[in-house]
């Protein structure tokens, strides 16, 4: 037994802190007076004279209307019960007395202090056995919020044990359960709050340091000496703080939880506000708003309400629940009594995802909010100005011509803004409804997220997010996993020279302006990656991993592919390792296919309903019952769709081998972070994980385009095996000295050990071993510390069977780890994948101090400079030099010429060159970029002829007499002003003191220049 009791430890501090936030305490022995029967949850005198006086009617009339509410305590369906008491609750009933309709209420929403706000301790209920709740909060006499107080013995575990008795209220006490809004478990450490029955995953933590305002807050009473409060200038908002440790970290986490959202405006809010009942394959799920989610919605509310701002942003990380936050945002601003009941739009820019939200609201059985299903019904909507809730494409308001809806009560609440929201389109929905406040709702934001719908506040700054809920905070909270990565195999080049000789025999009869036309519609790079012999090794790879790694633990993955050729290329080639009810693909069906491709491509087009049945499917787990329906879906292979907008939990890997980047790249990695926690296997997610074929994540902070603050680390595979040894030696320390071996002395040894140690630190140590191990198996390093990790294993099940920790999941051992230890000798010749060094200022240093070999090195420069050589191609021409450079070191690699640590010296000489690219126009005696992007344009043009001075001079000569000149704010939007300006510049180069050059004549390479006047001379 610990020394901390419940009742000192936690129930005391807790009622005291709720008795200073409004809410006024009474004993269990004081409340005996009301002579409530423990077979009925509410403390129905209460309730009756409450009704009574909010509505100013009879007692008589109020026991009427309080039977009607009652009634529903009856249903024999906990769950129904439940949500028709609290709708009944929220929006009050009709009577009718003598002769006229009358509505009744039970809670007054618009003055709380009316409310009879109670908060007691060891509240009994009779059900089929008898419940005792440690805490409970009683408005008007029903007890909304139940709070089980456990002892704070061991570190991080005991709040389950509150969680645990919650989860048998539907059983055990049906009538409580029916009457609740929402549980708390706390345990002296940390709050926790989520709805009874639900697994301990979807009980979550509140973070958010906002008070509620709207009405008198006691919190905020000079007098009050509960916490400290102070007015937040970046918001606006008023905050409170707890104690905090010298690193800024919360001290008094449970305290914060408490104050947070147990203030009784803020138990109210969520009460009317941010309870759904969502109905999924037949099942009810009652879920109770995140923190971020209720905080983003009130904010937008505020702005809305209280505001003369107009718009926002709200950034909410991919997987954080953005569309139940707009379903929660939408169904307050319609029960906000000063909007006037306004017309709410869900404006989103693709059929899958306005099915997915149109999903959501439909099945939280949301009022009054429907989807447009055409033009026809979208000009009828603007014409008629109905309230309501209309979930809409945004591009249906480019066809509404001269129609307008002039209502100043209209709110835009746009999905993924980032994707077409701004430009022609915004352009149109602005002009349909000019006078509506507009919020953008992104996972994944870009500048012109911010740019077109943030805020311009006092003195024209820029508001970047009203709400913001991050990467970081979305892994801390457990709203996502993290996400590890690793590299695989890449060994494969392209010749480039053999490819442009057979390109030139190909095309020898071809004009300029057809050839042209053919290089756009031949990408050199896509060819390379569908190269049969790369597809081969990729796909034996993907299986290998998949069986070893993946499926023994019930996950399933998601291949990538660069276009649908490859998607099929994939398939094929996986089938030699697969059976066909394993594999599917899923890609758009293409409507001017024919010939060869149509054949290649007609067996895996699905219709909408075959490819909702195949999603619907990939998210189940594989069970028997399953396969019996048919069901064996374990990998689906993908090129762009279900790259968004895609939820499916069960996925814990994605094989990466396209090209993609920005905000595209972290929605699709997203895919692989949503936490999976399946009760009847026991399975749970600790992590995803993406296997990075294409190089995509060699330099993942520019790829992604994010702050690295708001990204936090991806973890490398190679590192993780680098922890682990230490790790293990670490949670073994205190077993050192027993003499391990199959004896009953030994295991006596153990146990005299385990009564000695700090059980809740030994738990941590051996969770962090285990994690690691399921992370980074099966890896041939591993091997080394087999026999000690099983050993901790057989020391943990002593633990489990001798100190009966029932609230640590003894199923946590993978199926794959006991595969693994039996199988992991086989594993010792797997080549595994190249470790990530990130390419920076130390990126050299970094990569002396790997393991690798030599030519392993050489491998990955080259691999690395070709990454920022076809990242950065396009934006300077600079870059063609050094791609000829590199292909020419490329060819000594392959033909042997060089030794390897000449050819090291070589490729590292080229990286420091390529480092310092930036500085190259300085360097050269260049003013800038343009100027030297122009040289260096007609230096690749002219490699046999070229005029190195006479280049230098044109390119400062025409900048300056021509360019410089000619150029205006808006010049390169205006087609006009572009040819004029090109025809200036021929007419410059056309001169006899630049003749010689041939610029004029040259139409591809006056095309080239074109293009980096108006990228470098383009002015906004």
């Amino acid at each position: 037994m610990g020394r901390l009791s419940e009742l000192k430890g936690v129930e005391k501090p807790v009622t005291e802190w709720l008795s200073k936030m409004g809410w006024t305490f009474q004993s269990n022995e004081g409340l005996k007076v009301y002579n409530r029967p423990f077979s009925n949850p509410v403390i129905a005198q209460i309730l009756v004279e409450k009704v009574a006086a909010i509505n100013g009617a009879s007692t008589d009339v109020a026991e009427t209307a309080v039977d009607q509410l009652l009634q529903h305590l009856n249903n024999p369906s906990p769950i129904i019960g439940n949500e028709n008491f609290l709708e009944k609750l929220v929006k009050g009933i009709t009577l009718s007395v003598e002769g006229e309709d009358r509505d009744f209420y039970f809670i007054d929403f618009e003055d709380i202090w009316q409310n009879s706000l109670i908060v007691t301790n060891q509240y009994w209920v009779q059900g089929f056995k008898m419940v005792k709740t440690d805490i409970v909060l009683l408005v008007n006499g029903i007890p909304l919020v139940p709070i089980e107080a456990k002892q704070r013995a061991r570190k991080g575990t005991n709040w389950l044990e509150g969680v645990k008795q919650f989860s048998t209220y539907d059983q055990r006490a049906d009538k409580l359960f029916m009457c609740h809004g929402f549980s708390v478990a706390c345990n002296g450490r940390i709050t926790k709050y989520g709805i009874p029955g639900a697994s301990s995953s979807y009980f979550n933590e509140w973070k958010s340091t906002v008070l509620e305002t709207g009405q008198n807050n006691p919190i905020l009473d000079q007098d009050n000496d509960l916490c400290r409060t102070y007015l937040n200038d970046e918001d606006g908002f008023y905050h409170f703080d707890v104690e905090r440790l010298p690193n800024g970290e919360v001290l008094e986490r449970m305290k914060l939880g408490i104050i947070g959202l147990l203030q009784p405006a803020r138990v109210l809010d969520i009460v009317k506000n941010f309870l759904v009942f969502e109905r999924t394959d037949g099942k009810i799920i009652k879920k109770v708003a995140r923190y971020q989610q209720l905080r983003a919605a009130n904010k937008i509310v505020h702005r809305v309400a209280e505001s003369d701002l107009k718009q926002g942003v709200i950034w909410h990380t991919q997987g954080s629940g953005k569309s139940l936050t707009m379903l929660y945002t939408a169904y307050k601003l319609r029960n906000t009594p000063g909007l006037d009941d306004p017309t709410v739009y869900i404006v989103v820019d693709r059929k899958d995802l306005r099915e997915q939200i149109g999903g959501t609201f439909d099945d939280c059985a949301f009022p009054n909010a429907r989807p447009v299903y055409n033009i026809g019904d979208l000009k009828h909507i603007i014409d008629k100005a109905p309230a309501g809730v209309f979930i809409t494409t945004v591009q249906k308001f480019q066809e509404l011509g001269n129609r307008q809806d002039t209502r100043d009560n209209i709110i835009i609440l746009i999905d993924e803004a980032h994707r077409t929201q701004y430009g022609d389109f915004q352009i149109e929905l602005q002009n349909v409804l000019p006078n509506a406040r507009r919020f953008a709702f992104t996972g994944t934001p870009i500048p012109k997220t911010y740019q077109e719908f943030g805020a311009k506040k006092d003195k024209g700054t820029q508001e970047y997010y009203l709400d913001k809920y991050g990467i970081l905070d979305a892994i801390e909270d457990g709203a996502t996993v993290p996400i590890r990565y690793t590299f695989g195999p890449q060994e494969w080049f392209l010749d480039k020279e053999k490819l442009k000789q057979g390109y030139d025999e190909i095309t020898a009869d071809l004009t300029e302006d057809e050839k042209r036309l053919v290089e756009k519609r031949v990408q050199a790079w896509k060819v390379f990656l569908k190269h049969e012999d790369r597809i081969k090794v990729l796909a034996k790879d993907i299986a290998e991993d998949f069986k070893s790694v993946v499926e023994p633990q019930g996950f399933k993955a998601q291949v990538v592919a660069c276009d649908k050729e490859a998607c099929v290329l994939y398939y094929n080639e996986l089938l030699k390792y697969f059976d066909r009810s394993e594999l599917t693909i899923i890609f758009s069906t293409g409507n001017y296919e024919e010939g060869e491709r149509y054949e290649l491509f007609k067996d895996h087009y699905k219709e909408d309903k075959e490819r909702r049945q195949l999603i619907a499917n990939f998210k189940k787990r594989i069970t028997p019952d399953e396969q019996r329906e048919g069901n064996n879906l374990k990998i689906i292979i993908v090129c762009n769709m279900l790259l968004t907008g895609f939820d499916a939990p069960i996925e814990q890997t994605m094989y990466l081998d396209s090209p993609i980047r920005d905000h595209n790249l972290l929605q699709a990695v997203a895919r692989t972070n949503r936490p999976y926690d399946d009760r009847v296997s026991k399975l749970s997610k600790e992590f995803g994980r993406i296997v990075d074929y294409i190089g995509v994540f060699e330099n993942y902070k520019e790829a992604l385009n994010y702050d690295p603050e708001d990204i936090g680390e991806f973890e490398d595979v190679e590192s993780l095996v680098d922890q682990f040894p230490n790790v293990l030696e670490a949670a073994f320390e205190p077993f050192k000295d027993i003499k391990l071996k199959d004896t009953y002395e030994c295991s006596m040894e153990i146990v005299r050990k385990l009564t000695e140690l700090d059980q809740g630190k030994f738990e941590q140590d051996y969770r962090e071993v285990l994690q690691l191990w399921e992370a980074i198996s099966p890896h041939p390093k591993l091997r080394d510390h087999q026999k000690k990790y099983r050993w901790l294993n057989e020391i943990y099940e002593i633990y489990l069977e001798e100190f009966k920790r029932l609230d640590f999941n003894s199923e946590i051992y993978a199926a794959k780890t006991r595969k693994l230890i039996q199988e992991s000798a086989k594993l010792i010749n797997f080549k595994g994948h190249l470790p990530e060094v990130k390419i920076d200022s130390n990126y050299l240093n970094e990569l002396k101090e790997t393991k690798l070999s030599p030519s392993d090195k050489a491998e990955k420069l080259i691999r690395d400079i070709e990454t920022v050589i076809r990242r950065n191609e396009a934006n300077s021409a600079a870059y063609v030099e050094f791609q000829n450079r590199l292909e020419e070191l490329i060819k000594k690699k392959q033909e042997k010429s060089e030794t390897i640590e000449q050819l090291l010296l070589e490729l590292g000489e080229l990286y420091r060159e390529l480092d310092d690219i930036a500085t190259l126009p300085q360097r050269m005696g260049f003013e800038d970029k343009g100027t030297f992007e122009i040289f260096t344009l007609i230096k690749n043009a002219r490699t046999t002829d070229f005029h190195e001075e006479l280049t230098r001079e044109f390119a400062k000569d025409v900048v300056d007499s021509v360019i410089r000149k000619k150029v205006y704010i808006g010049w390169q939007d205006v087609a006009n002003e572009v040819n004029r300006l090109r025809v200036n510049i021929e007419i410059f180069a056309a001169a006899d003191n630049y003749q010689q050059l041939a610029i004029d004549d040259d139409a591809q390479l006056m095309d080239a220049i074109m293009v980096g006047v108006v990228k470098n001379f383009g002015l906004k």
